[in-house]
């Protein structure tokens, strides 16, 4: 061999050597490379997830927290009409018989305990004017003074329609309390005179702690800041007045809007940090809360979390036990100058475990929400397991009472299982309003025009009262989610139904129409109509336009319809007119829909 051959070859060599020297360790560094990124990504998916259910428990909270303060400003506002309507009543009485500076205060006392027929916690009525004061206590007490008391001597001074005292000594339990409330009326003679009622705390009390949330609390506050009343009652407000103007709580409380809103701040109270869903009573100036300590609600997510942690710290350290175990290997090859082929086939082996181990953690989350489904259906049980008890235990005090019963028990009944009635449909809305987010959608052909026509057969076979004359356009296709298209169109229908339920010749039409953005499907009725400036928060939960009195509802209807319009990708919009009836609009980009045939 020459030695130019020689030098050809021993630089071949030399190549080669450099390759196989190189090559392994752009693996190793490539191998590490992709552990970091791999657990960079699992860490950053799972500090995602920790923190979207962390903001997804305070809502389902606030939520829970919202529907609890709606139930008690409603059973508020019906406590405080039925009890200043009975003082109302009384001092009209009075009027009629001389006005109340010209009756005898015996008489004026007799025609006060004449409307103590209300509840329990109506502990006494009284009437006053700036030189005289009659009230009449349950326990058939009669006061009749020259001058008002000092508990609602500030009564004269106000300029307000309504009179709102700090809590004082129950008249008929002396270890109780309770508080005055007044309307200001003017009788014939053109004379103000206050017409009011004492509430008993106590009795109160035992009115809402079935409606107590688990860990929080009820309270009822003046907008002067006086607490009247809170379930559980703190120990310190047995012994007199509290007044919580100073406390954070109540600065937050006062720049939420007229509808109430949510506060988080410390509890006058309790220790922590507690979150208030607010409701005013704007014409009683009233203010009424349900709050938690948000300690206690985020307690089961801690529990998820450190789960969770633990979870991903076993698969990180099994990853990186891995990952130092593929480069020992890596170094085994490099000594033993097994080939490249070879060194593939393992990394490939040890991605696929890396891939397995990030299915079984998507496993592991899918577990996790299927365990929150299971929570809901334990929560509507547990909701509606006590409503039961409430209905039968009214029907059998109506059967218990039989004969004896007075136009007022009876009312008092149809109310308690009204009110049932209403919370139970409630209750479905709520579901019905979480399943339209959460379930999964099927991908079917769906005739909305046969669909729309069996939906209004049914409601004609539920109502054959009422009659409607029905224009459905014919072949209008989706394809969609029939459960979907059906809810839709069964909350629009129903809706229409109900709101032209007083109105002659109804008519309602199913059509649709060839726009810019693709094609709007439209629901019109002529039936009661609304006043659009009121209709901002129309498809919001709970947001109505018109009275129970009116027509009956829930408000959940037009939220389901908006959340199923939403998950196709479409938008809802609503033109209405008092008395000329509804027109509802909306798109389904996402259901690919299909041409007219």
């Amino acid at each position: 061999m020459t030695d130019g051959n020689w030098h050809r070859v021993a630089g071949r060599t030399q190549q080669r050597g450099f390759i196989d020297g190189a090559l392994p360790m752009l693996v190793k560094r490539a191998v590490v490379a992709q552990a970091v990124l791999i657990l960079a990504a699992l860490w950053s998916y799972a500090t995602w997830r920790v923190y979207s259910d962390k903001a997804e428990t305070l809502e389902s909270a606030r939520h829970e927290l919202r529907a609890v303060a709606a139930g008690m400003y409603v059973h508020l506002q019906a406590v405080l009409n039925d009890s200043l309507g009975a003082a109302r009543t009384a001092a009209q009485a009075i009027d009629a018989n001389g006005g109340l500076s010209e009756i005898p205060s015996q008489t004026a006392a007799q025609l006060l305990a004449r409307e103590l027929s209300s509840g329990e916690y109506v502990r006494g009525l009284f009437v006053l004017a700036p030189n005289k004061f009659v009230a009449a206590v349950r326990n058939r007490e009669v006061q009749m003074l020259d001058a008002p008391p000092s508990w609602v001597q500030a009564a004269i001074d106000e300029t307000r329609g309504v009179f709102i005292g700090k809590t004082i000594e129950d008249p008929i339990e002396s270890s109780q309390r309770a508080f005055p409330i007044a309307v200001r009326t003017i009788d014939s003679s053109g004379a103000t005179v206050w017409a009011g009622a004492l509430l008993g705390v106590d009795a109160l009390d035992q009115l809402y702690e079935t409606m107590a949330i688990r860990g929080g609390a009820l309270s009822v506050t003046s907008t002067a800041g006086d607490l009247l009343l809170r379930v559980p009652m703190p120990t310190m407000a047995l012994k007199g007045q509290i007044n919580v103007r100073n406390s954070d709580v109540y600065r937050g409380s006062v720049d939420l809007a007229e509808e109430g809103g949510f506060v988080e701040s410390p509890s006058p109270f309790a220790s922590g940090t507690w979150i208030y869903a607010i409701r005013r009573l704007g014409g009683y100036r009233l203010a009424v809360s349900a709050s938690r300590e948000k300690e206690v609600i985020l307690q089961q997510w801690h529990d998820r979390t450190r789960g969770l942690t633990i979870v991903l710290a076993g698969i990180s350290v099994l990853f990186i036990a891995l990952t130092v175990l593929l480069r020992h290997f890596i170094n085994r090859l490099e000594k033993a100058n097994t080939n490249l082929g070879q060194l593939n086939a393992e990394l490939e082996s040890r991605v696929t475990a890396r891939t397995t181990e990030l299915q079984e953690a998507n496993q592991q989350l899918a577990l996790t929400n299927e365990e929150l489904e299971a929570f809901t259906a334990s929560a509507s049980h547990d909701l509606r397991s006590p409503l039961g008890t409430i209905a039968g235990q009214a029907g059998l005090l109506r059967d218990d009472l039989g004969g004896v019963m007075t136009d007022v028990i009876t009312q008092r009944i149809d109310r308690i299982q009204s009110n049932v009635t209403r919370s139970s449909e409630i209750i479905d809305g709520l579901l019905s309003l979480a399943r339209v987010s959460r379930q999964e959608l099927l991908n079917e052909r769906v005739d909305i025009s046969t669909l729309a026509r069996n939906i209004v057969e049914d409601l004609r076979q539920q109502y054959p009262r009422h009659r409607v004359e029905c224009l459905i356009e014919s072949n209008l296709m989706v394809n969609a989610d029939p459960r979907l298209m059906k809810s839709l169109l069964g909350n629009l229908l129903g809706n229409a139904w109900k709101y032209t339920s007083r109105t002659p010749h109804a008519r309602v039409e199913v059509s649709c129409t060839q726009a810019t953005g693709g094609i709007v499907f439209s629901v019109r009725d002529n039936g009661a109509g609304f006043d659009m400036s009121r209709s901002q928060r129309l498809f919001e939960p709970f947001q109505r336009l018109h009275s129970s009195a009116e027509f009956p509802g829930v408000g959940i209807g037009l939220a389901i319809v908006a959340r199923i319009v939403r998950r196709y990708g479409g938008k809802i919009t609503v033109d209405s007119e008092p008395g000329r009836g509804t027109i509802f609009r909306f798109t389904l980009p996402a259901a690919a829909v299909t041409n007219k045939e």
